[in-house]
């Protein structure tokens, strides 16, 4: 589908329109396959984040250190510092854990919308690739909580999350039809050069997300909770195709 040299409006038009025509009971899966993996996660981190509760909760710290000798000072201090290296190095294997699982998943998600022939070699890149796409996010997220001020992280975190989802979408996009790790520069390359053709329909998929939030928030009936989970989940895995459309359209004008 070339993009028609006077009407940028028409061929946004029939590119959204010929990404609807993909959907098929594929979504149905990748529906699925998105709620397990946001349950199996939460439910993972919910279970580390009480187990770190447990283990604050069993410090007996005394209201004067200074009264306790410094024999069991000493031993404190020992038992604290083996409790953040125990910290660090769960955090890190929750990280490593919630990766892998993303790379299955998210692998077999990608694979369908695009169309891409679901095999091991596929994971297994997916799940190197993640472990340097989704680290390099984290890391962002962690500077951003402990480097920048309270009231403006909010601000900071947004950025992140818009820019890492626009960039996510085309790299994944191209990852899944070529293959390759590589793809990285490309697709960060592409995601900029062609920033004028993603800027409309972006504005599109974040204006509709922001006001699916917002309409979630107010219902108040006994499944709501649900409801809005579900539909969240309808219109990610609908922006996916469409994401994944242009992308290749864009990156066929090169």
């Amino acid at each position: 589908m070339k993009k028609p040299r006077t009407n940028f409006l028409e061929w946004n038009n029939k590119v959204l329109i010929f990404s609807l025509k993909k959907i098929n009971l594929n979504i149905i899966l990748i529906v699925f396959l998105d709620f397990l993996f946001y349950l199996s996660s939460g439910l993972i981190i919910t279970f580390w984040l009480k187990r770190v509760q447990g283990q604050i909760n069993a410090f007996n710290l005394p209201t004067d250190i200074a009264a306790v000798g410094a024999e069991r000072a000493q031993q404190l201090l020992g038992e604290m510092k083996n409790f953040y290296y125990l910290l660090v190095f769960s955090f890190l294997l929750i990280v490593v854990i919630v990766i892998f699982l993303a790379s299955i998943f998210k692998a077999i998600i990608w694979a369908k919308t695009t169309g891409a022939k679901v095999t091991l070699e596929l994971v297994s890149r997916f799940l190197g690739l993640n472990l340097i796409w989704m680290g390099f996010w984290l890391v962002a997220v962690i500077l951003v909580l402990l480097f920048v001020e309270p009231s403006s992280a909010p601000v900071f975190l947004t950025s992140i999350f818009v820019l890492s989802t626009y960039l996510t979408n085309t790299l994944y996009t191209l990852f899944m039809k070529k293959q390759r790790i590589k793809v990285v520069i490309d697709s960060i390359k592409l995601s900029f050069a062609k920033i004028h053709l993603f800027l409309l329909p972006y504005a599109l998929i974040y204006s509709v997300f922001y006001i699916i939030t917002k309409i979630n928030s107010l219902l108040k009936f006994k499944y709501a909770l649900i409801f809005a989970n579900l539909l969240l989940l309808v219109y990610v895995a609908v922006v996916r195709y469409y994401a994944s459309t242009l992308v290749l359209e864009i990156e066929a004008q090169k």
